[in-house]
């Protein structure tokens, strides 16, 4: 005689059934599936260092978590595209981006019609790694200091050049902020790429770059550029020689661009610890730092969930005036 829906039976077998149906859902929700890969969503090409970084990033969670770990290079648009992606991912803890400052910070300020709104659609994971810049010349330059640079621009407003990557970034921004720092006024000449600028700087069309010290580094050792400063807090390790932009008389200044991984806003708060757990976890390990120190970078003690979004709205605070007060946007 088959088993009523009174019978102690079937009440156990709807129990049974229902608790592994939550056991199920909880598992997918921590984003804990071994079959279901963690998707990374990196805002650049493959190729430059933050695919490198990115990679490297995946193949420690993969350790860590025991999940497949996918790279998707999802470049453009100021790394807005990527952004967008993540936006429109479900929030189930298998998919996260590698943003950038321009990401969640710069993006905002410089676009109205911006898509996305960090804000409203991400959760910060933790950030991962900071990438100082230098100021760098041609070799010939006049200048053998960034105080003879700034005399320079002192002595003839409005005649010198500087490079950037294009309008609204990182270094371009950097490049207003001198400015603002110094009282001089020097021209702003974006390119597409920190590549053409190079060639730009190189051909005459610039008088100096304000590079990611990664991109540049290899071209300073060589002796094809002279760097004047860099914009850290401290001198780097891999340029020991090289001053601070403080030191050389700005005060205070202070410039990184940075990594740092955010979560569709509604991911469960169990899933972005244990992914934030996970980085710290890989940005510990020696041979993480060693490799990515080596380019320049700045692989700081982890920062979680609460203080990488502490974090971020400082950026913002920082960046807004300045771009309000120079009416610099994207569109």
């Amino acid at each position: 005689m088959p088993a009523t829906s009174s019978s102690p039976s079937r009440r156990l077998a709807l129990a049974f059934a229902a608790t592994l149906a939550l056991a199920i859902g909880t598992s997918h929700a921590a984003g804990d599936s071994g079959d279901r890969p963690l998707r990374l969503l990196v805002p650049y090409a493959p190729g430059g260092s933050t695919d490198v970084l990115a990679r490297s990033l995946a193949e420690s969670l993969r350790k860590s978590l025991g999940q497949p770990v996918v790279v998707e290079n999802k470049p453009g648009a100021n790394t807005a595209i990527a952004a967008q992606a993540l936006a429109a991912a479900s929030p189930d803890g298998n998919t996260i981006l590698l943003a950038t400052a321009a990401t969640v910070v710069l993006n905002p300020l410089l676009s109205p019609k911006l898509t996305y709104d960090p804000e409203r659609d991400f959760v910060p994971v933790a950030r991962v790694a900071t990438t100082p810049l230098m100021l760098v010349v041609k070799p010939d330059a006049a200048a053998h200091t960034l105080a003879d640079l700034i005399a320079q621009a002192r002595a003839q407003p409005g005649k010198l050049n500087y490079a950037s990557t294009g309008i609204g970034s990182s270094l371009h921004l950097a490049g207003e902020l001198l400015q603002s720092e110094t009282g001089t006024q020097i021209v702003h000449v974006p390119y597409k790429g920190s590549g053409p600028a190079l060639t730009g700087l190189l051909g005459g069309e610039t008088q100096f770059f304000i590079d990611a010290v990664g991109s540049s580094l290899a071209l300073v050792k060589a002796g094809k550029l002279r760097a004047l400063a860099v914009t850290s807090a401290q001198r780097l390790p891999v340029l020991p020689e090289v001053p601070t932009v403080a030191e050389s008389g700005v005060r205070g200044f202070e410039v990184s661009t940075w990594f740092g991984l955010v979560a569709p806003r509604k991911t469960p708060e169990a899933v972005v610890k244990r992914l934030a757990a996970a980085i710290a976890q890989a940005v510990r390990d020696p041979g993480f730092r060693e490799q990515f120190e080596a380019l320049g970078m700045i692989v700081p003690e982890p920062m979680g969930p609460q203080t990488f979004a502490a974090y971020i709205k400082a950026e913002q605070a920082k960046w807004a005036p300045l771009i309000k007060a120079k009416k610099i946007t994207l569109e």
